[in-house]
């Protein structure tokens, strides 16, 4: 079955650069200045390793049915060199045709990254900035380390794609775009048309997803989490972040979901936790939380003792005077308190 998540940290720590090249976009030439080849040291070769780790998250896209840029996907990722430069060049031109706007000059990377037996592309906008400049020498690029283009800075880095055209996953690209906004699914319409691709999940359904993440984890993990801590507080911080966010952040949204006194408890739990998110394809996406995703049918608490007897909620166990706890006695027992200064008779 195809996995919904993105790249794990074991997955990203496995990259290894097969191929790279990059194009340099000025925005007062219609072009890109083509490179036929880049010349990279050890060092260096760590540096874009780390880019491509950075890209390596996003939100979740798959490719419409007529994408232009998904057939050269599939044949640079088993081109040889000549051919590998031959489409790292249309690629990049057709980037810089589909950016009709003004562009910051920097340098449209193209690369091709294995992790074992897959097969990615990395396709990269980095604007100039501090840290490596290249120099010309025909049609080749030597990297110094001195001034003016590739940047450490995270901020210089304005568009991601990775793309996996196998079936290993659900999505086919993986997009960050610091140029877009909320109401554009956190892409601009440019790169969106220029990649071919559709949002493979709304805000909606990430809304609806993330909730119900942070209920079935806790679930899953109702033995590790603090026992004086019913499992539905995480389900009810959940609800808290998403109606209280309008930009969804993966660390944030674990920082909210998690609270622990055991400092030791609590940093293993938001370890374990965001690999939960990352199995369930929430983690690194971005996406503007929906309050229309939350009814009180989604957030209402219901749990079922082997005798039949059900207890429903809304909010905290403590607000309503009741107390579940996650672990049976030494008896094997679950005991249930339930305070109240009445009981009625419904039926």
């Amino acid at each position: 079955m195809a996995r919904e998540s993105v790249l794990t940290t074991a997955e990203k720590d496995a990259i290894k650069i097969e191929k790279l090249i990059f194009h340099i976009i000025l925005k007062d030439q219609i072009a890109p200045i083509f490179l036929d080849k880049v010349i990279i040291t050890e060092s260096q070769q760590k540096f874009f390793k780390a880019r491509l780790s950075d890209a390596a998250q996003g939100r979740q896209h798959v490719f419409v049915a007529d994408s232009s840029l998904r057939p050269k996907a599939v044949e640079i990722l088993s081109a040889d060199d000549d051919n590998f430069v031959r489409l790292s060049k249309e690629i990049a031109h057709q980037f810089k045709l589909a950016h009709t706007n003004n562009t910051s000059d920097g340098v449209f990377i193209v690369s091709v990254a294995s992790i074992g037996a897959r097969k990615l592309l990395f396709l990269v906008k980095i604007d100039h900035k501090t840290i490596y400049q290249y120099k010309l020498k025909g049609n080749q690029a030597l990297l110094e380390e001195v001034k003016n283009t590739f940047s450490e800075d995270k901020s210089a880095i304005q568009k991601i794609a990775l793309i996996d055209t196998s079936n290993r996953a659900a999505w086919d690209v993986l997009t960050t775009d610091r140029g877009a906004r909320g109401a554009d699914n956190y892409i601009t319409n440019y790169f969106r048309n220029f990649l071919g691709v559709n949002p493979r999940e709304t805000d909606t359904d990430l809304t609806k997803k993330a909730l119900s993440a942070a209920r079935k984890w806790a679930m899953q993990n109702k033995v590790s989490i603090d026992p004086k801590q019913e499992i539905s507080l995480y389900k009810n911080r959940a609800k808290g972040y998403l109606l209280n966010h309008d930009r969804f952040d993966t660390a944030e949204f674990i920082e909210a979901v998690i609270q622990d006194p055991d400092t030791d408890r609590r940093e293993t739990l938001k370890n374990s936790f965001h690999s939960f998110l990352q199995n369930e394809g929430i983690a690194g996406q971005t996406f503007t939380p929906k309050n229309t995703a939350i009814p009180s049918s989604v957030t209402k608490n219901i749990r079922k003792t082997a005798e039949g007897v059900r207890i429903e909620w809304e909010g905290t166990p403590k607000e309503h005077g009741i107390y579940i706890p996650n672990t049976a006695n030494a008896n094997g027992v679950y005991e249930i308190r339930i305070r109240t200064s009445n009981i009625e008779e419904i039926q």
